[in-house]
């Protein structure tokens, strides 16, 4: 048997439904259905990890100090088609439609998703998956590139259609969030990220400097 180069995806050439998927799927390790395809992911490089305990954090604390919905990590299936199930990095479902989440995964669109880029899933989160969740109507989708800026990439959804989302003086204001904007310089720290309390004391002074 041939083992994948670290930092590759295997693809189960077999197609399946969600329904299949949801049944087969390993229950440790991140795999998703892309276009009838089960996709597993190799572990996560540190990079990553940092970057979605610091999102995971600040999101979190700000959906939760404002009771605006719910927030879910990189486990949680979205079952948006017959063939796609998703587990984005990090996941917001606003409080009224709270109802779409169930014990088996998310069903439908959340309304803001984070994907963390690495070499393995780039050309999936900004190829098909991203394709994926315009069709299903994911207000607001932002594919971070752990290492810079270059590679990341902000969408708002407008009229069903995906477009680049606004960042002015460096800061970027979420569409699907209420309230929430952050410092796009926080995402790549030369040393320890800012403090969650002190990030969440930043995004209430702007909140209310807002017009």
């Amino acid at each position: 048997m041939v083992l994948p180069k670290f930092g590759t995806r295997v693809e189960i050439a077999e197609r399946m439904t969600a329904e299949q998927f949801l049944m087969l799927a390993p229950e440790k390790g991140k795999a998703e259905l892309i276009d009838g395809q089960m996709i597993v992911q190799p572990p996560p490089f540190d990079a990553h990890e940092r970057l979605f305990g610091f999102l995971y954090c600040l999101i979190g604390g700000h959906v939760e100090e404002n009771r605006l919905g719910q927030v879910r990590g990189s486990r949680t299936p979205v079952i948006l088609a017959s063939d796609q199930v998703y587990e984005p990095d990090i996941l917001f479902v606003a409080r009224e439609r709270a109802d779409i989440i169930t014990q088996r995964g998310v069903m439908g669109a959340p309304d803001f998703v984070i994907e963390i880029l690495s070499r393995g899933t780039a050309a999936y989160d900004r190829g098909p998956k991203l394709r994926g969740y315009e069709r299903a109507g994911v207000k607001e989708v932002w594919l971070i590139d752990p290492y810079g800026p270059a590679g990341t990439e902000f969408y708002w959804l407008k009229e069903g259609r995906y477009a680049p989302a606004s960042v002015e003086e460096g800061v970027l204001r979420s569409l699907a969030i209420p309230g929430f904007a952050i410092r796009v310089e926080w995402l790549w720290p030369d040393g320890a990220f800012i403090p969650v309390l002190e990030a969440l004391a930043w995004i209430t002074s702007a909140q209310k400097n807002t017009p």
